[in-house]
């Protein structure tokens, strides 16, 4: 089943070796929906995305989420840094809640399992908990995209649901084993281009500054003596290191094994499966491991009765992850702030001799050595965690039948993060620790009815009951100080630094839901569905609430007569509304605790005021379209149109201080998405030996507000270095906003529009909040991705290719490393030409000055003569700010002095005319998030039957992989636009990305796949 049937002449060949290939028609028969029922795909009114398990495995990735990218239209998936492990975005649809990270639920076998993005700890990156699943164990992922899809799941599904089907041991008799091995190799391609021109320093390149993070100082290489950090006291000559990223970063590995033994016999199956991954960081002494052991078995107790248990334990963690928040304790940032002129390789012994454990060795007091962060200040993890079934399926007739099934998923995780003395940031060291568990239970009992009425209708309903209960607690304790050094332990916390804090989380849900299927010839399908929940977090007026939906699919192909090369011609439409409750203890106000205040305890209730009548969210999905097979199914079509408008969101709302509360969470606004979806399946070519398949994935999703409450016109997401990302009313969610240069308003002035400095000759931020500016979108215009297989013989060759078209993204790295001059614009302002006075070109273009700086660090770089006495001791590098300053004459009116580069000029260093013309303005550096990227490709080679019979093995292949060899960006800066979020806390902000900008890396290795 799923394979083409094949006719092959024997001749006089006494072996034959025969490939089987993927039967487009047959592979797309059926699919899991909701509730893990099985139907014919052309029965259902809505899009229902569909990966098979071995398209996960074609490379080995360490998140079944990384496999996934680019396979399903309308799906979007963003790895969140470049280490290995890290957490990873996937957002179906466009994100439709203001107050959630919009993560859809994760169904493993019925069993619904805990996700989330957001879980950071200590400024790293800890991953997401679904990454806890073994790749090699799935069968095949479902994408249920909307409500329509998912509304029987309740009060979770309003983000889509991702179903994940696990291999079983049914299929064949008797006994077998499979065996999957891979070593890839990870290594740095490309680094940030940074100049190495330029020593440490901001005054100027006539003085040596090296305490200083900016490298606005002395040129390199060309014989300057300066007295340096490790030159004993004398001068020595400043030379330039360009390679302390190559010297610093080293090349990581990944190593996964797993092995699998199945069986089927006449009263049920079997399959047991242990998987071990390890990986090596590109990151010195960095690392995550994962180790899974998965048990699936079916007993048929009799003719009638069923049994069917699962259980997955995962052992995952690391004991270092890489700090990636942007502090002075990230590797990355250290890196991009420590001098040109300072040789890495130096700073490897990290401890003063003598001193070791008490004071690190580096060559300048503002930062940490990069050594001493990976090396000193681990933060870890180690999460265990059980995912388990028992389903009892009972026929009571042939068309009626019941299922009862307890599920739960749990995990307990440890986190710590070492702060060793000497740190720039704690000086005395720290301490951090916290425990989460999480469990949920669900308990389910369902019956299902079928029957066909006169071979003409066929009526399936179902009705069902559902009990599902969540608790979450932590422990988290930190210790600011210690008292001793490198005795990390929370008793060793200075007295008045350690904090303690304990919570606890627990939400029952109730529900019962029933559909309604039916199918008239084969041609017509109508479903009905319908909810009702009633949630513990919400008030008990409200705590009831009702959804329902309805999906239409007719097959138009067997109601008119088409072209012959129409296979199937398919229409479709639903509408669905889903509901989802609130946070627990989201309607009345808690306290928490604060350090305490000598033997006394100090506790307070935060600013967030609670609502003890909030409503459930409700959201709206409608759904259209058409599915379409011609020439033989070699080639397929799915296009689909949706809008989903999501009401009654919870969100917080600024008051008056004076009320005691800074916010107020209340029901309000009206969230819309629009979007289309476009998927082709083909096969281009067959031609003997030789084929080509080709699947295709376009999409666009654009999510704006309509409403929000009464008086409030914009919802802001997040303000970063003059970024504001807000959305206005009738605005896209993904807008971002900057406060522009001061200009001249007057337009009776000769200087309309010229920017107005400080008396310093500065330019300045328009501090008026109605004259913000729109500068960019975070969400790309459209998402293409393209997945090729060419096939030759027992060869194979696979690619991922994943293309995602328009966006903006704000990088504050690229701004901080342009303010401490690290790049390569940093060296000469806006051109001109030295031939003729520059004011007279200012005012001849001035759209071609206004905003920019015009110097360099030298005469040869643009630099201008200084006047005066400071001509005696700096280099040729005045510089400034164009425009003009505002003052006032003997009557008081404003009159203007122009600052074009004459006489009445404000001279600057080259570090301050940048950083004014460049640090306050977020557009300065706003870059295109459009990129291209090579995600997977495999070469395969199967081995002959030939050579497997001699062996006894049933099949077998080899595999050279690679992920990620190649990658364009329109930006071309070496900002990986997918990792345009910043780590804060532990939440990801999209649209803006700090220190985010590990090496871009490939992954080159071999696999093998044996099956006995």
């Amino acid at each position: 089943m799923g394979f083409e049937k094949q006719e092959v002449t024997v001749g006089n060949r006494e072996i034959i070796d025969i490939v089987l290939l993927e039967d487009m028609k047959s592979l797309q028969e059926a699919v899991v929906t909701a509730l893990g029922v099985k139907r014919e795909k052309q029965s259902l009114g809505y899009s229902v995305g569909s990966v098979d398990g071995r398209d996960l495995t074609e490379t080995p990735q360490n998140n079944v989420l990384n496999a996934m990218a680019g396979k399903v239209a309308g799906v979007q998936i963003s790895q969140m840094d470049g280490a290995a492990g890290s957490s990873v975005n996937i957002i179906i649809r466009g994100g439709n809640s203001l107050n959630s990270d919009n993560q859809p639920l994760f169904v493993i076998d019925g069993v619904p399992v805990a996700n989330k993005l957001n879980n950071g700890f200590g400024g790293a990156d800890m991953g997401n908990p679904i990454s806890d699943i073994n790749p090699n164990d799935i069968e095949n992922v479902s994408i249920l995209k909307g409500p329509s899809a998912a509304a029987l799941y309740g009060s979770r599904a309003g983000n889509g649901v991702v179903l994940i089907t696990t291999k079983s041991g049914s299929g064949r008799k008797g006994i077998g084993v499979a065996v999957n091995s891979s070593v890839v190799m990870d290594f740095p391609f490309r680094y940030l281009p940074i100049q190495n021109e330029f020593a440490s320093g901001k005054s100027g390149a006539h003085v040596f500054e090296e305490s200083e993070n900016e490298s606005w100082g002395p040129e390199l290489d060309v014989g300057e003596e300066w007295v340096q950090w490790n030159s004993n006291g004398e001068p020595a000559p400043l030379l330039s290191y360009p390679d302390r990223f190559k010297d610093f970063f080293q090349t990581g590995y990944t190593n996964t094994n797993n092995i699998a033994v199945n069986g089927d016999y006449d009263e049920g199956s079997f399959r047991l499966s242990v998987g071990n991954m390890a990986n090596k960081g590109i990151i010195p002494n960095t690392d995550f491991s994962r180790l899974t052991i998965g048990l699936n078995t079916n007993y048929n107790i009799t003719n009638k009765l069923r049994a069917t248990a699962t259980i997955n334990i995962t052992e995952s963690g690391s004991d270092n992850r890489p700090i990636i928040d942007g502090g002075r304790t990230s590797p990355v940032r250290s890196l991009f702030e420590t001098g040109p002129q300072v040789n890495i390789l130096d700073l490897e012994q990290y401890w003063i001799p003598g001193s070791e454990g008490i004071l690190q060795r580096k060559y300048k007091e503002k930062q940490n050595n990069p050594y001493f962060v990976v090396n000193e200040n681990p933060t870890g993890f180690d999460r265990n965690r059980t995912v388990s079934k028992l389903q009892l399926d009972y026929d009571v007739t042939n068309n009626l039948s019941m299922l009862l099934r307890y599920a739960r998923d749990s995990y307990e995780e440890q986190q710590e993060a070492i702060i060793a003395y000497n740190n720039y940031d704690q000086i005395n060291g720290g301490y951090h620790i916290r425990n989460n568990f999480n469990k949920e239970n669900n308990l389910d009992f369902m019956m299902n009815y079928q029957k066909i009425f006169n071979e003409d209708w066929n009526i399936t309903a179902l009705a069902g009951a559902n009990r599902m209960e969540q608790k979450y607690s932590y422990v988290d304790n930190n210790a600011g100080q210690l008292v001793i050094p490198m005795l990390y332990t929370i008793a060793n916390g200075a007295p008045g630094t350690v904090s303690y804090d304990s919570q606890h989380f627990w939400k029952v849900i109730y529900g019962i839901y029933g559909s309604l299927s039916t199918g008239y010839q084969n041609k017509l399908f109508l479903d009905i569905t319908a909810r009702n929940d009633w949630s513990s977090t919400l008030p008990i007026e409200n705590r009831s609430y009702f959804y329902p939906s309805v999906s239409l699919s007719a097959i138009v192909s067997e109601m008119v007569e088409m072209p012959s090369y129409v296979d199937l011609f398919k229409f479709r439409a639903g509408i669905a509304q889903v509901g989802n409750d609130v946070a627990p203890y989201s309607l009345v106000p808690t306290f928490g605790t604060a350090l305490d205040w000598g033997t006394a305890k100090s506790m307070y209730m935060g600013g967030l005021l609670r609502n003890a009548s909030l409503k459930p969210e409700i959201s709206t999905s409608s759904e259209a379209g058409v599915d379409i097979s011609l020439f033989n199914n070699r080639l397929g079509i799915e296009a689909t149109y949706y809008v989903r408008a999501n009401k009654n969101q919870v969100l917080p709302i600024d008051l008056p201080i004076e009320s005691g509360a800074s916010s107020k969470l209340i029901n309000a606004g009206l969230v819309e998405s629009r979007g289309f979806e476009l998927g082709i399946s083909t096969t281009p070519i067959i031609a003997g030996d030789f084929r080509w398949d080709l699947n295709v994935n376009l999409s666009r999703n654009r999510t704006s507000i309509k409403e929000l409450a009464d008086g409030i016109t914009y919802f802001n997401f997040t303000s970063y270095s003059g970024a504001e990302l807000r959305t206005y009313v009738g605005g896209d969610i993904g807008d971002i906003y900057m406060r522009p240069v001061l200009t001249v308003k007057d337009q009776e002035s000769a200087y309309f529009g010229y920017p107005v400095l400080t008396g310093s000759g500065l330019y300045q931020a328009d501090q008026d909040v109605n004259n913000l500016v729109k500068i960019g979108n975070f969400n790309h215009d459209l998402m293409l991705s393209f997945q090729p297989t060419f096939r030759y013989k027992n060869f194979s060759l696979y690619a991922n290719i994943d293309w995602r078209q328009g966006g903006e993204f704000y990088s504050n790295t690229m701004m901080f490393l342009g303010n401490n001059g690290m790049l390569e614009e940093t060296l000469s302002g806006v051109s001109y030409d030295e031939g003729r006075p520059i004011e007279d070109q200012v005012k001849e273009n001035p759209e071609a000055y206004f905003g920019k700086w015009i110097g360099g660090r030298n005469a040869a770089y643009g630099g201008l003569p200084w006047p005066g006495d400071e001509a005696n001791f700096r280099e040729e590098d005045a510089s400034f700010n164009v425009g003009v300053r505002e003052s006032r004459d003997a009557e008081g009116n404003i009159v203007y002095i122009e600052n074009l580069g004459g006489a009445t000029t404000q001279w600057l260093n080259p570090f301050q005319a940048y950083r004014y013309a460049h640090r306050p303005f977020p557009d300065r550096n706003l870059y295109s998030a459009t990129y291209v990227k090579l995600r997977e490709i495999a070469v395969t080679y199967q081995l002959p039957t030939s050579w497997l019979d001699k062996i006894s093995l049933r099949s077998a292949s080899l595999s050279v992989v690679g992920n990620n060899l190649f990658v364009w960006t329109e930006a071309g800066n070496g900002v990986d636009p997918e990792r345009a979020f910043r780590q804060t806390g532990n939440r990801w902000i999209q649209g803006v990305e700090y220190y985010n900008v590990m090496p871009w890396t490939g992954s080159l290795g071999l696999k093998l796949n044996a099956e006995f």
